[in-house]
């Protein structure tokens, strides 16, 4: 009768073992990257531009490192914080007092607040990050980024293209 009993608890602990891969594969690779760009804007004739990171995984996220047009660094890359509904994008983010920027990997990107989350957490003291977006500014026009960061302490990399909708 033991070795009934410890053939189930076997049987399981693989189960159990196998069900916990499972999650963690489908979390952690085949799930689409927590990060989302919605939108992008230009600057400077596209030596300058602002991208929206939404982080829509259940985690905070990490920006490590980025590179642009094939794995030159920027000149210059920030992490914008916006602590209003405002988004960070656009011109003129420079006197706003509810956006900020920071060095890219200077705060996390904290997982995306619904709607109504994001109306209560307006006043609230401390104040919430409500919204990020990344600025880059390098030497040449910028065609392709490369971010690199890190989620439930796994390191990924993801490659957007912003294309050439500004220029021919």
């Amino acid at each position: 009768m033991k070795s009934t009993t410890k053939r189930t608890r076997r049987t399981l602990f693989l189960a159990a073992g196998l069900l916990l891969a499972a999650a963690l594969l489908y979390l952690l690779y085949l799930r689409p990257t927590p990060i989302k760009t919605n939108f992008f804007t230009t600057v400077d004739n596209e030596h300058t531009i602002i991208f929206e990171a939404v982080n829509e995984g259940i985690a905070d996220v990490q920006l490590l490192d980025v590179l642009v047009n094939g794995g030159h660094r920027p000149v210059k890359a920030e992490l914008g914080v916006s602590y209003s509904l405002h988004l960070v994008g656009g011109s003129n983010l420079e006197g706003n007092p509810d956006i900020g920027f920071v060095g890219l990997g200077d705060l996390p990107l904290h997982p995306d607040l619904s709607p109504e989350d994001k109306q209560a957490a307006l006043n609230q003291s401390p104040r919430i990050p409500l919204n990020y977006g990344i600025r880059l500014l390098h030497d040449e026009p910028i065609r392709e980024v490369e971010l690199k960061y890190r989620y439930l302490g796994l390191t990924f990399k993801r490659n957007i293209s912003m294309g050439r909708f500004f220029q021919e």
